[in-house]
């Protein structure tokens, strides 16, 4: 991993203003964090992580940094946001340096605006290092392309969680338009009421669907399915997942016939 390494401010003894660090992980592949954020890690005082950060991006913590453990699955809270928030300011008036590693991008359904908002407003230098979002990404991962000539010429990323864990359903009427990909975060834990609104709704029951379960991990799965069946599906499909809607699945079916045939010859 050392070959990620390049003269960053902390190790130039330029003075960095910022004392936080909100940092994108991206989907888990140490290979896919930018380079700033693999050396931001590598320089802080002290790292605060939740469960979707990968065993992989945590090894490349130093050991001298302290690590904080912040969060578990949903329904299963360790802290909430005011705790946490509350933790980073702790550590920041003891005069470290502190990064909070988010899965994906801090702005995609990560919370990060709301923690640069609390920090700008106790005065904190804050920095926020983008990270590759699992809305775009974990398709790609996937081989499914989210837009693609002939497929969907645009696409729409929603999350199916609201603040109060409430669900969000308003985007079900999405599925009616053509030549469009719907990418649902967070969707996995509430895909019967998704099934069932989009049902009501009189959304195709043939529409191509697909699971992509633990983007760019060595345990990557990707379950290629209907709307009609993918609840049952989603049974055994391990998490964190996106959902993915949309004529672009097929593109997927597509591929892997034509690889087929490739080997065939």
């Amino acid at each position: 991993m050392s070959r990620f390494k390049l003269p960053t401010s902390l190790e130039t003894g330029i003075q960095n203003p910022s004392q936080v660090f909100l940092i994108g992980c991206g989907l888990g592949d140490v290979e896919l964090l930018t380079i700033k954020a693999y050396n931001c890690i590598q320089t802080v005082d002290v790292v605060l992580y939740d469960y979707l950060i990968s065993e992989e991006i945590m090894q490349i913590v130093p050991p001298s940094t302290v690590q904080i453990y912040v969060g578990k699955e949903k329904d299963n809270h360790s802290k909430p946001q005011e705790e946490i928030n509350a933790l980073i300011l702790d550590y920041v008036k003891k005069g470290c340096t502190v990064a909070r590693l988010k899965s994906g991008d801090p702005f995609i359904f990560g919370r990060g605006a709301e923690e640069l908002l609390y920090l700008t407003q106790e005065g904190i230098k804050t920095e926020v290092i983008p990270g590759i979002s699992s809305s775009i990404s974990a398709p790609l991962m996937a081989n499914i392309p989210v837009t693609a000539r002939g497929y969907a010429s645009s696409f729409t990323v929603v999350s199916a969680h609201l603040k109060g864990n409430k669900i969000n359903l308003d985007w079900i009427d999405l599925l009616h338009k053509k030549n469009h990909t719907v990418v649902v975060l967070m969707g996995l834990s509430c895909i019967e009421k998704i099934v069932k609104e989009a049902k009501k709704q009189g959304v195709e029951l043939i529409k191509p669907t697909a699971i992509i379960s633990n983007a760019s991990r060595v345990n990557q799965s990707v379950e290629l399915c209907t709307l009609d069946s993918v609840e049952k599906k989603a049974l055994d499909a391990l998490k964190p997942a996106i959902l993915v809607f949309g004529d672009v699945v097929q593109y997927l079916k597509r591929l892997h016939t034509t690889s087929a045939q490739k080997a065939e010859v």
